[in-house]
C-alpha cells in the first residue's frame, strides 16, 4: 500500500490534531513538523515520532508528498505558495486566507504548479449534516424561504491573550467571524449557494482585540432566500451554533451537529452527542471529522481529482465575511 509522506506547517493545538490524524491514518506517514518554540518542541517530541524543523524551507526541502498548513491564518497564503512551488500537495486549515485578494494570488500559484489544494472544513463531513443537507435537497421543507443562523459563542479573555495573533486584523483577518463563525457560514453557503447582498454591523464589546467579538447581518441569497445572522465570542456562557431553515412546508433546525427539529420525526437526531455544545472552548474532543477530510484529500491526490473542499469553494466564506466587514465599515449594503 502506498504511504504518502506528509509534513505539518505549524505547531499549535490544531497542528497537533492534524499531526495525530496523519500519524494514525493508514495511508500517510508523518514526516516532519515546523516548530520555532523551544518549549513546544519538547512537547511535540513526546507526542509525535517525527523530525522537527525550525523553518518551512527546511521542511519543504524534504522528500514530502504533501503538507498540512496550520499556522496563523494570515500566513496561509505565503506558506501555500512556498509549498506549491516546492511541488507539494497542500491541505490548509480554514480560512484559506484572510482576504479574497490573497486567496486569488495563492490559487493562481497552485494552478500554475499543478498541485492539489484542499481546505479543512471538517463539518461538511458530519453524518448528521449530510442527512440535513440531503433532506433539504429532497424538499422536506418545500421551497426554502428564510435562513436564521446563530453562532453565539464565548471565548474568555485568556483565549486571545494566550496567542497574540488571535483577533488581529493582519494575522486573524478579524476575529469571531473569520476564526470561529466561518465553519457555520461555510455550511450555510454549502446548503443555499452564493449570497447576492449583505448588510450588517460588527462590534468589539468585551475583548481587547482589533477584530470583532459581536456581529449581526442580513443576507439575500442568489436563489432568493433571505437570511439573518448573529454571532460573536462575547456571548457568555456560549451557546450551540444553529442553522434554522424555513420553507413553504415547514422548518428544519441543525444545532451543534444534531438535527433538533424537522417535519419528519425520522430525521431528528436521537444519538447522544459527545461534542462540546457550550462553545466556550476551542478544544477538539473528536478527531473523526478531521480524519474524514484527510482521507478525502489523500484520495484526491492519489486519484488526481478535486477534494471535497477546494480553494474556490473555500474562498466563498472569506468573501462573505469581508463583505460584511465592508458593509459595517461603510454602513451600506454590499453586493457580492
Amino acid at each position: 500500500m502506498t504511504h504518502l509522506k506528509v509534513g505539518i506547517i505549524g505547531s499549535g493545538a490544531i497542528a497537533k490534531v492534524h499531526a495525530s490524524c496523519v500519524q494514525n491514518y493508514h495511508q500517510t506517514q508523518l514526516a516532519g513538523m515546523v516548530c520555532t518554540n523551544a518549549e513546544r518542541k519538547k512537547e511535540l517530541k513526546n507526542e509525535f515520532s517525527c523530525p522537527l524543523y525550525s523553518t518551512e524551507e527546511e521542511l519543504l526541502a524534504q522528500p514530502l508528498d504533501a503538507v498540512v498548513v496550520c499556522n496563523e491564518s494570515g500566513k496561509h497564503g505565503a506558506s501555500i505558495i512556498k509549498a506549491a512551488k516546492a511541488k507539494k500537495h497542500i491541505l490548509c486549515e480554514k480560512p484559506l486566507e484572510v482576504t479574497p485578494q490573497k486567496i486569488d494570488t495563492l490559487l493562481a500559484t497552485v494552478a500554475a504548479q499543478g498541485v492539489t489544494l484542499g481546505v479543512v472544513f471538517q463539518n461538511r463531513t458530519h453524518p448528521e449534516y449530510l442527512k440535513f443537507k440531503k433532506a433539504l435537497k429532497e424538499g422536506v421543507i418545500g421551497t426554502p424561504l428564510l435562513a436564521q443562523t446563530q453562532i453565539n459563542w464565548y471565548r474568555p479573555p485568556s483565549y486571545y491573550e494566550s496567542n497574540p495573533w488571535r483577533g488581529t486584523l493582519q494575522w486573524d483577518g478579524g476575529a469571531a467571524l473569520m476564526n470561529q463563525g466561518i465553519h457555520t457560514l461555510d455550511l450555510l453557503l454549502d446548503l443555499l449557494g452564493d449570497v447576492d447582498t449583505v448588510g450588517g454591523m460588527i462590534a468589539t464589546k468585551l475583548h481587547q482585540i482589533e477584530g470583532e467579538d459581536l456581529a449581526v447581518a442580513h443576507l439575500t441569497f442568489k436563489n432568493g432566500v433571505l437570511g439573518t445572522l448573529s454571532g460573536g465570542t462575547a456571548l457568555y456562557p456560549g451557546y450551540p451554533e444553529q442553522i434554522a431553515l424555513y420553507g413553504t412546508q415547514g422548518r428544519m433546525i441543525y444545532e451543534a451537529g444534531k438535527i433538533i427539529e424537522a417535519p419528519l420525526e425520522s430525521l431528528i437526531t436521537t444519538a447522544t452527542s459527545t461534542e462540546n455544545n457550550s462553545n466556550a472552548t476551542a478544544k477538539i474532543e473528536n478527531e473523526s471529522l478531521h480524519l474524514n477530510i484527510l482521507s478525502n484529500f489523500i484520495e484526491a491526490v492519489m486519484e488526481q481529482k478535486e477534494p471535497l473542499v477546494n480553494g474556490y469553494s473555500a474562498k466563498k466564506s472569506v468573501v462573505l465575511i469581508n463583505a460584511l466587514y465592508q458593509a459595517s465599515n461603510t454602513a451600506t449594503i454590499i453586493k457580492i
